[in-house]
């Protein structure tokens, strides 16, 4: 099962490094990332591309700035993987985090998680505990997100 994961990217040279490292150290290895740079002005776009250089699973789609809904729409579009994961590029993965979602994937057809935001220091700011939804229904579950009920977290 081929994982494509998303990230769109703007100015975002601080923390893109520790994103692009956090998917290419996973335990699972059949994964492509795809950076859409979104008409970043700073440094990004160097990042993205030493990064596709290194790696032949990385690709990077260059557009004007469209905002994040059209960069991950583009990614969308020209994945190939079975299941798609977005993430933004400030945020990393834990290195076993595709092993833990393959099984999952294999037998939902959308798959939530909880997640932590922490600061540049690793001090927690935030829990957002999607797992407490997992008796509801998919239709239950974005209705209430579309309606501000519940959070778009993980």
């Amino acid at each position: 099962m081929k994982i494509s994961v998303i990230v769109p990217v703007y100015n975002a040279e601080e923390y893109l490094k520790n994103c692009i490292m956090s998917v290419v150290r996973q335990t699972y290895g059949n994964w492509e990332l795809i950076l859409v740079d979104d008409g970043s002005s700073d440094g990004s776009l160097s990042i993205a591309d030493l990064a596709a250089e290194k790696d032949e699973r990385i690709r990077v789609i260059h557009q004007k700035n469209a905002g994040p809904g059209a960069a991950r729409n583009r990614g969308i579009k020209e994945a190939s993987g079975d299941y798609v994961v977005f993430l933004d590029s400030d945020d990393y993965i834990d290195k076993n985090y595709f092993q833990l979602l393959v099984p999952k994937a294999r037998i939902n057809d959308v798959v939530f998680i909880d997640v932590c935001q922490i600061d540049g220091k690793g001090k927690l700011l935030k829990e957002e505990k999607m797992s407490q939804y997992k008796t509801w229904t998919k239709d239950r579950l974005i209705r209430s997100q579309m309606t501000g009920k519940v959070q778009w977290g993980g």
